[in-house]
Formats: structure tokens, C-alpha cells, sequence
């Protein structure tokens, strides 16, 4: 495990990675319930430029970006930021190179990587997956009642076993390498069903649950995900 003298740490950094396309109340809720169950004093949202393991995002760079300053504006704990250092980037969203930027920017600070246990399971397939973990903690999301740990694969699951940590404690006294599993609220909500929604022309009073009242209107103004002709 990456670690300094304790009188050396500074508090924590979380980074939730995603297209946000568009940012929607689940996003924020995770992020928020998350900070406070584990006492991170910054959460970071970061769009992905150009996903590795998922489709274009249908709306352009520069709307993303817009409605995730508008949605983290209107959170007054000032927990929530917007990094959008890989949107600067003319590379894949590749997360080593995000968390290299930050470590090398960050040298004293903890680094807490927010993923859910559905793509953890995954992790495998990352590009040079095993130096995320010299780089960053991992704290993963889960629902209730999922077993992550059946669900990995044998290399995987030796990884687990040899930094899984019990104690949130352990993520602010070293700068990485451990990984926290951390059970959140189901939330009902997805971008594509929000899209889905927005193609088939859904009111406002139909939407307003999902977004932000900023970002419902942002998309409302710039025609974003505008519904499908006939």
C-alpha cells in the first residue's frame, strides 16, 4: 500500500468518473450519500471525452460539461466539484492516466476511486488495470444484498482478498491500494432511460424527479436529446 507518515496525509479526494450524459439526480445523490457516510470532505465528478467500454455520448463535450457546473452549483455543501481534465485530453478516457494526473498533482492526497460493484467485476478489461490500485483507493457501490466477491473472476478475486479493507479509516491513512465495499440506496434512475424519455417527449412534470431543475432546463434550451421525428 502507498503510504507516508500520517502527519504528511492530506484529507481524501473521491472521483466519480461517467459520461454524465446527461448528469441526473442518482449521479448526485451517490456522490453526496457517499461523502457523508465516509467523511470526504470533496467529490469530484469527471465526464469521460471518449469512453473505453461504452458508447458515444449523445450529447457534445461542451453540454455535458455545462450541465454538470449547473448541477453541482445548486448542491450548497459544497462537497460536489467538476474535473474536467479528461475532456482536455486527445486520449481515451483511459482512468490510469486520470488518476495519474491527479496523483501527480495530489501527492499527499488520498485518492478515492467511487466505481460500482457491476463494473468492478470488470475491472480486468481496464487498460493497466493493476496499477489503478498503486494509484488509488477503490470504493465500491453496491446494493444490497449483491455478493461481489462470487462474482469475480480468480485473479480478481485474490486482488480482493488482498486489499479489501473493513474500516473506512484505513482510506484516509494511506494514499491507495485498499479497496472499501460500500453498500448505497438502489437508484432508480439511468441516463438512457432519461434520453429515452426526452426522445419520446415527456413533460417537465415527468422529468423533474430525474434532473436537476437547472439541467432539465439547460437540455430544454439547447434541444438536447430532442424527441424523435414521426
Amino acid at each position: 500500500m502507498l503510504a507516508l507518515p500520517a502527519s504528511t496525509i492530506d484529507p481524501p479526494l473521491a472521483l466519480l468518473g461517467g459520461t454524465f450524459d446527461p448528469v441526473h439526480c442518482g449521479h448526485l445523490r451517490i456522490a453526496l450519500d457517499t461523502a457523508t457516510a465516509l467523511r470526504l470532505p470533496e467529490v469530484r465528478l469527471i465526464p469521460a471525452k471518449t469512453p473505453v467500454h461504452r458508447s458515444v455520448p449523445g450529447a457534445r463535450e461542451a453540454d455535458r460539461l455545462a450541465m454538470l457546473h449547473l448541477a453541482v452549483a445548486a448542491d450548497h455543501s459544497g462537497t460536489l466539484a467538476v474535473d474536467d481534465r479528461e475532456l482536455k485530453r486527445d486520449t481515451p478516457s483511459y482512468t490510469v492516466l486520470t488518476l495519474e494526473s491527479l496523483r501527480a498533482e495530489f501527492p499527499t492526497r488520498p485518492l478515492l476511486w467511487l466505481i460500482g460493484a457491476d463494473a468492478f467485476v470488470h475491472i480486468k478489461q481496464w487498460y493497466q488495470w493493476p496499477r489503478l490500485f498503486e494509484l488509488a483507493h477503490f470504493v465500491v457501490l453496491n446494493r444490497p444484498g449483491y455478493a461481489v466477491a462470487s462474482a469475480l473472476a480468480p485473479a480478481l478475486a485474490d486482488v480482493w482478498q488482498g486489499r479489501l479493507s473493513r474500516n473506512a479509516s484505513e482510506l484516509r491513512d494511506t494514499l491507495a491500494g485498499r479497496i472499501l465495499l460500500h453498500t448505497v440506496a438502489p437508484q432508480a434512475i439511468s441516463a438512457t432511460e432519461i434520453r429515452n424519455t426526452l426522445a419520446a417527449g415527456a413533460s417537465d412534470a415527468a422529468l423533474a424527479p430525474l434532473l436537476p431543475g437547472a439541467v432539465l432546463a439547460y437540455i430544454r434550451s439547447h434541444q438536447l436529446y430532442a424527441p424523435r421525428a414521426g
